[in-house]
């Protein structure tokens, strides 16, 4: 598995593709079973340890965080009009 897209890995199977498909698929009031519940059966995530990747580098890009158990995009990190 790769981080990062190559020649060989398209950019939506490499581990930030599948995060910014899962920052994309995350709804509100989502729970990591929830998301992973929804999305575990596209072939972009496949498996759990993908998933967890992928969350792995939202978390630490304090792209998203985790508020009681809740999945929540970073108010910091939202684009402001």
């Amino acid at each position: 598995m790769s981080a990062l897209p190559s020649k060989y890995i398209p950019v939506e199977y490499s581990v930030v593709g599948v995060a910014a498909f899962l920052l994309a698929a995350l709804r509100h009031n989502d729970t990591v079973s929830m998301l992973w519940d929804r999305v575990k059966h596209d072939a972009r995530v496949r498996t759990f340890d993908r998933f967890a990747n992928a969350l792995t580098i939202l978390f630490a890009g304090r792209v998203i965080m985790m508020e009681k158990g809740v999945l929540r995009v970073d108010a910091g990190s939202e684009p402001s009009l």
